[in-house]
């Protein structure tokens, strides 16, 4: 009657149904009589029925503790193929809602379906339980409830039982190797799951990820490349898995072989080694590992997914690096490669990094043969566009680029910068009322340094920007004021006197 008909459905609801309902599975729970196991299962059919896809019924359903009682069936009952069969479809339906999340924390829903996956009928029905738990653990608190059970032991036997090298590795077996590491790196997604897990370098599933880098099923592969990255989110984890010698095998990972899952493996394998080349201590051992020169082979991937993780990798490593800046930046070709990276639009993030990292190559190398590179590659134009960028940190990247660049090779710096429109650029922001601070006084920085470049000079005295810059000698802030009157005064000091 209820099955897919909201009229039935709203009949039994006015009759006081769901109470009752969940009255008769609660007595059904010690009832030992044989004609009981089926009127558990029609109970409980009946239960999947009335509230499948109704979220007023399954939110009245889930305040009457209808995840308990369900729990208790999935313990109690673990033999009963057809029962247990009807229980996760219903535990599918109710907790498909944001609606029962708060119940779910507080019941022991979670636990029994760990303790069912750990039994005969839980491996008959793995798909259905982990479909249930990946289901869940989208949610931050499950991930984190997850990781004090058992779960992680009986996922790694899992997969450990289906790479037995004496086993037939079918196409069930790849299934269940495939979802058991996915949830395994769903739950190192999550900031408290993720520690627990790691136990200080002792957990299970950190030991047994370093194996899968060594495998040779590119599903493991890519997990284990996934669950580095995943753990490799403080310095101090970062630190313990450098000294762990994750880094080689992540190298072994990036060989070019081409095919979307390889690709996929690279992104993974160059997500880790971006989070592991952030703290400084490390900079210098991947350096050392040969990471700088094995990135370098995928220049020219064609995937932009994995170009953007190249780059991220490859502004960790030379940030504070200045010989690993200049060896990047004197690479002629890697440099042409970057200023049309710089122009993709296709790719928003590539973009970015590209630019970014244009800008952290000058800064860190502070050589004149790098900047040179960078403009005859025709990188200027991206810089002085980024100065306009939404981000803070992209805008005072560029400034500073930009200054060491006019302050070290303005005599080569100087046409491509007028024709990138700079002083356009350094008006915007100096007028701007939204423009930072911090900002004005980089941009009043690097007007100053391009004072001394006449064909610049002359054109910035014909321009509006003096009178901005003495109106900013009476900024509210008192670094932005000071700047000012410094410029005002070189300008002064420029400008020609009149015969």
């Amino acid at each position: 009657m209820c099955f897919d008909n909201d009229i039935g459905r709203r009949i039994v609801d006015d009759n006081d149904g769901i109470c009752i309902l969940l009255r008769l599975l609660r007595s059904l729970l010690s009832n030992t009589k044989c004609e009981a196991d089926r009127l558990r299962t029609i109970a409980c059919g009946f239960l999947l029925n009335l509230t499948n896809s109704n979220e007023t019924l399954q939110k009245k359903t889930v305040e009457g503790d209808a995840l308990d009682v369900i729990a208790k069936y999935l313990q109690q009952y673990q033999t009963e193929d057809g029962l247990c069969n009807m229980v996760l479809v219903t535990i599918a339906s109710l907790t498909d809602s944001e609606l029962c999340k708060e119940k779910l924390l507080s019941s022991n829903l979670c636990q029994a379906l760990v303790d069912f996956l750990g039994t005969p009928s839980g491996e008959e029905q793995y798909e259905t339980v982990l479909d249930i738990l990946i289901a869940l653990s989208e949610w931050d608190e499950v991930k984190d409830l997850l990781a004090h059970t058992d779960l992680c032991k009986h996922l790694i036997k899992m997969a450990q039982i289906n790479l037995d090298e004496n086993a037939e590795y079918s196409e069930e077996s790849q299934q269940k190797v495939k979802m058991a590491s996915d949830l395994l790196i769903l739950l190192l997604t999550g900031e408290k799951s993720m520690e627990i897990l790691f136990d200080d370098g002792k957990g299970e599933i950190f030991s047994e990820s370093l194996k899968w880098l060594e495998s040779n099923k590119e599903h493991l592969q890519l997990s284990g490349a996934l669950a580095v990255g995943n753990f490799a989110r403080s310095d101090e984890h970062c630190r313990f898995l450098v000294e762990q010698g994750v880094i080689k095998r992540l190298l072994h990972l990036l060989k070019p072989v081409y095919g979307e899952q390889k690709c996929t493996l690279e992104h993974a394998s160059l997500s880790a080694l971006r989070n592991l080349a952030i703290p400084a201590t490390n900079k210098a051992s991947l350096i050392n590992e040969g990471v700088l020169d094995a990135v370098l082979v995928l220049v020219d991937s064609e995937m932009l997914a994995v170009i953007f993780k190249m780059l991220g990798v490859l502004r960790m490593l030379v940030d504070g690096q200045e010989e690993a800046a200049v060896k990047l930046g004197q690479h002629r070709e890697f440099v042409t490669r970057l200023v049309e990276w710089s122009a993709c639009e296709e790719h928003p993030g590539v973009k970015g990094e590209a630019t970014r990292l244009m800008a952290w190559l000058v800064k860190n190398s502070r050589t004149e043969d790098v900047m040179r590179n960078i403009i005859r590659a025709d990188g200027t134009p991206h810089l002085v566009a980024m100065a306009t960028s939404e981000h803070v940190v992209m805008q005072n990247e560029s400034l500073v680029a930009l200054t060491l660049i006019a302050s070290t090779v303005l005599a080569d710096a100087a046409l491509p910068l007028k024709e990138a429109d700079l002083l356009e650029t350094v008006l915007q922001l100096l007028k701007g009322d939204q423009t930072l601070a911090e900002i004005k006084c980089n941009t009043l920085t690097l007007t100053k340094t391009i004072c001394t470049a006449e064909s610049l000079r002359e054109d910035l005295l014909s321009s509006s920007i003096p009178d901005v810059i003495r109106q900013l000698t009476e900024h509210d802030d008192y670094k932005v004021k000071e700047a000012a009157k410094s410029v005002i005064t070189l300008l002064e000091d420029t400008q020609p006197v009149d015969r």
